[in-house]
């Protein structure tokens, strides 16, 4: 990733997070945890991390999806970029998935001392 687009991508994380706060009434903890940039700046690949059950999830990613155009409105405010990239939302399990390996890693330790 070049410097621009890793600068981009970083102050698109924190508008990002801001605009969800402020317009957004998830009743659910929603964080931006990563925002990956194309090269040329076209595409934004935007990792949530919401804390909820994968129905919620999904829930809330279809309603950032739906209101990208109001989102990309937005970001206009807090960068100024020649054309705003194309959002995509994505959910990131990267917790999620951490925690089941630190269960199956607990589980594990507790096998081999009963043994």
């Amino acid at each position: 990733m070049s410097r621009r687009s890793e600068k981009v991508g970083n102050t698109l994380q924190k508008a990002l997070s801001e605009i969800i706060r402020l317009n957004f009434d998830f009743k659910v903890l929603v964080s931006v945890t990563e925002v990956d940039i194309s090269p040329d700046l076209s595409q934004a690949k935007v990792y949530l991390s919401v804390m909820s059950d994968q129905e919620i999830k999904d829930s809330v990613r279809n309603e950032l999806e739906n209101n990208k155009s109001n989102i990309k409105n937005s970001i206009s405010d807090f960068i100024k970029l020649r054309k705003i990239p194309e959002l995509v939302f994505i959910l990131d399990e990267t917790i999620e998935k951490a925690e089941r390996i630190q269960r199956l890693i607990d589980q594990a330790n507790i096998s081999s001392v009963q043994e």
